[in-house]
């Protein structure tokens, strides 16, 4: 279920003209959506379209309304919702496991991507007040999955005693069930959750306690979970973290060696993964959004937040690998080196995060110009990472064996039933819970980078495509 959104095209009129009747919104984004798994974040903060009328407009604001005012009377569920549900019978719900009517995901594509899309929608359309209703009654299903730790988890049960179990902040008396007092960044639960409950505090003009009490919780535990002095943050939280150095990346000790990562690097550490700097799934564009999103929408507390955001570009140009692969690991551990996180994770050059990264940074240097070096460690990045996409440059591997640029070790792990990756291979694992190849978004990040040396306002999105034609690195980098 995508979140709604609006048009991002010129609205000349000269598209043509659909049946009247039809209540699909075909459209681009022209807000602050983010996170999808495939795909760069969008950039456009989300401004409200001009209120000049013209026949293709009235038409895009009409269809809007009619998809939102379908999805919260007829898809929502205690104002959340699901990922999927069945066009034809909409008590079949599912998020990566089948929901019943008591549950909603949190987790994108979830109830946080709908509470911003009815934000968006209310600021386009700012004459129809139930917009506004959509967006509270979703930052209210959004509270109730709140947990006490501060955040948000995949899930939100509405049961008296829920089978989804969390230690929810609202609701649980007694928070005995270990694990679901943690509050989750993977797969930017927790960040796009405070962006909803954010601009819907924000929307309301701050006049309903319940979602500007949600909004304040979960920032002051959002600013305690920021590593002091390295910057970065762990993949969620149950509370306060510790203070780390601010390492510089480097490579692991068995780098060089004749018998190959997957033998030489144990997988055994003093930390869980999870406690440990992380990019993974694109969670440096997204936790840099969420900061944007807090010092624009809480002025009285913006010098923190821009703190926050000036540490964590400090950390990401530092999670920079040297050459000659100066790209980004998907994991770090406590020496700044990448390491092993679940069993077919390998410490090794990560495409995916690498790629959200460097959105990350432009954004960090769009946002403040004055940190050259924000933009400067992407086009070191491109210089490597154009060397390394294949299939006419459309595709870059998950994980790109550290310090071999061999098109041999590029791609792979063979992975046994127990889980482990025992040998290299260019060739798909059998093991197929995973994107181990993602679409390369290298030309649209080099045009990014190029555009933003003399331009550094907001990047917009248009109808028009997206991924400008292919260019190399220049001598200059």
């Amino acid at each position: 279920m995508p979140a709604l959104s609006l048009l991002a095209c010129d609205a000349t009129g000269t598209e043509a003209e659909s049946d009247s009747t039809d209540t699909a919104l075909e459209s681009d984004s022209t807000g602050a959506e983010l996170g999808r798994h495939d795909s760069r974040p969008t950039l456009a903060i989300g401004e409200a379209e001009p209120t000049a009328a013209t026949p293709l407009r009235a038409k895009a604001l009409g269809r809007m309304r009619n998809a939102a005012k379908y999805f919260h009377d007829n898809v929502a569920r205690h104002g959340g919702y699901a990922w999927h549900q069945n066009a034809t019978n909409l008590s079949e719900r599912w998020g990566d496991i089948q929901l019943d009517d008591d549950q909603i995901m949190i987790q994108s594509p979830g109830t946080a991507d709908v509470t911003i899309a009815f934000v968006e929608a209310a600021l386009a359309d700012p004459a129809t007040p139930a917009l506004k209703t959509y967006a509270q009654d979703a930052a209210m299903a959004l509270r109730h999955g709140q947990v006490k730790s501060g955040g948000w988890r995949l899930y939100a049960d509405f049961k008296p005693t829920p089978v989804l179990k969390a230690c929810y902040l609202n609701t649980t008396a007694n928070c005995s069930c270990g694990g679901c007092k943690f509050t989750v960044y993977d797969d930017q639960v927790t960040q796009l959750a405070l962006i909803a409950m954010m601009r819907t505090d924000q929307l309301l003009g701050f006049a309903d306690a319940a979602i500007s009490g949600s909004s304040a919780y979960a920032r002051a535990r959002v600013e305690t979970s920021q590593y002091p002095t390295n910057g970065g943050f762990p993949q969620g939280f149950a509370g306060p973290v510790a203070a780390r150095p601010a390492l510089q990346a480097s490579y692991p000790p068995s780098i060089g060696t004749s018998c190959g990562l997957a033998n030489c690097y144990a997988n055994s550490y003093t930390t869980e993964y999870w406690d440990d700097p992380t990019l993974n799934d694109n969670l440096a564009s997204a936790f840099v959004e969420m900061l944007y999103w807090a010092r624009e929408v809480y002025p009285a507390q913006a010098s923190t937040y821009q703190s926050m955001l000036t540490a964590y570009g400090d950390f990401l140009r530092r999670a920079q690998m040297p050459q000659p692969q100066p790209a980004w690991a998907q994991q770090y551990d406590l020496q700044m080196q990448p390491r092993w996180a679940r069993s077919w994770e390998t410490p090794a050059i990560a495409g995916q995060e690498s790629q959200d990264t460097m959105w990350a940074l432009l954004r960090l240097y769009q946002l403040d110009p004055s940190v050259p070096a924000n933009r400067a460690a992407v086009g070191t990045a491109l210089a490597y990472l154009e060397t390394v996409d294949y299939a006419n440059d459309t595709l870059i591997h998950r994980y790109i064996e550290l310090d071999d640029t061999s098109p041999s070790n590029v791609g792979f792990y063979t992975v046994n039933p127990g889980g482990y990756p025992v040998q290299f291979s260019s060739a798909p694992p059998t093991y197929q819970n995973y994107g181990w190849e993602v679409p390369s978004q290298l030309a649209a990040i080099h045009a990014e980078y190029d555009r933003l040396a003399s331009d550094t306002t907001v990047m917009k999105r248009s109808c028009q495509s997206c991924a400008p034609t292919r260019r190399r690195p220049s001598t200059r980098r």
